[in-house]
């Protein structure tokens, strides 16, 4: 499978021994859920935007519909959690479908404004089906259902049905980007002409991308209405896709560790911060810019290079 691949799974078996012992690390275990919720939707993101070179500005949409697939189903018509995050991921792709091939006709930041007018056209519904979503008020009473022995009401159980579903998450996303279709998108990034003039339909390729993308955002989603107990109407907001696009540049676009890294690094700080400070937000772009201007391809890749030149 190549070396690629291998290196891959050597990062994957250095971030299992660290996940299994995260809510022990952090100041409450609900935070270390959030982390793993967030590593999910920057590794669906990385998809679309490191691999396939599309900076798309309106993720948010994706990541909204799975919280509120998910939270109608579990309030609304059944304590299925596994039912309510397949009605979430299934309501999502058809809508990715449209979206990526509505936006893919554009190019540059003409693809990106794109993006982001679906959101906030999603988001603006959602605040004015108030019958349906709750409105400003979002929908509470989002409920955690029991799955056999397990009560996920336990916050401990919980993260540890989110780590399972991030590894599974991991480890598909590392066959997709390792298979031919990945090379493919790889070669979009790089130079869609020439993957054009040797007979790849790219705009196919693209819209594929923009569902697997999607499909993990709606999965993060539905595990982030599920860990709140409640779905905000801020799911669908703008600020949602500027976090996840600031967790993948801050990690390293284009690896799948980095987004990962760069997502439980920011959910951490704002946490952290906050507790601490009024003003955590002027702290948080601070680190940012500073981040993005010491570590070009992000951190994690740059202090991987580093380690191999010392060795």
């Amino acid at each position: 499978m190549g070396m690629e691949l291998i290196k891959a799974k050597w990062w994957v078996f250095v971030i299992i021994p660290v996940c299994l012992a995260l809510p022990f690390l952090t100041p409450y275990r609900a935070l270390a859920s959030e982390m793993l919720i967030f590593a999910i939707f920057a590794l669906g993101y990385d998809i679309i935007f490191g691999y396939t070179g599309l900076l798309s500005f309106g993720h948010a949409m994706f990541f909204g519909i799975g919280a509120y697939g998910t939270g109608l189903v579990l309030t609304r018509w059944v304590p299925s959690l596994f039912l309510g995050l397949a009605t979430g991921i299934a309501i999502s792709l058809p809508v990715a479908f449209v979206v990526g091939f509505l936006s893919i006709k554009r190019r540059g930041i003409y693809f990106v404004m794109v993006t982001l007018a679906f959101c906030q056209m999603l988001y603006f519904i959602a605040f004015k089906w108030t019958s349906l979503t709750g409105g400003d008020n979002g929908l509470h009473g989002v409920p955690r259902p029991v799955i056999g022995p397990l009560d996920l009401n336990s916050e401990l159980l919980f993260y540890y049905f989110v780590l399972s579903t991030f590894v599974l998450s991991v480890l598909v996303a590392f066959r997709i980007i390792s298979s031919p279709f990945g090379r493919v998108l790889q070669s979009l990034r790089e130079n869609e002409d020439r993957a054009k003039s040797i007979g790849y339909n790219t705009d196919n390729f693209k819209v594929i991308s923009f569902m697997i993308s999607a499909f993990f955002s709606a999965l993060a989603g539905g595990l982030y209405a599920v860990h709140l107990n409640f779905v905000p109407l801020d799911t669908l907001s703008i600020f949602t896709s500027g976090d996840v696009v600031i967790m993948a540049l801050v990690g390293g676009i284009g690896t799948l560790y980095g987004p990962i890294f760069g997502a439980m690094l920011i959910v951490y700080l704002k946490n952290l911060l906050s507790a601490w400070m009024e003003n955590w937000n002027l702290i948080m772009g601070l680190l940012f810019i500073s981040s993005v201007l010491a570590f070009r391809k992000g951190v994690l890749p740059v202090l991987k290079e580093r380690l191999w030149v010392r060795k």
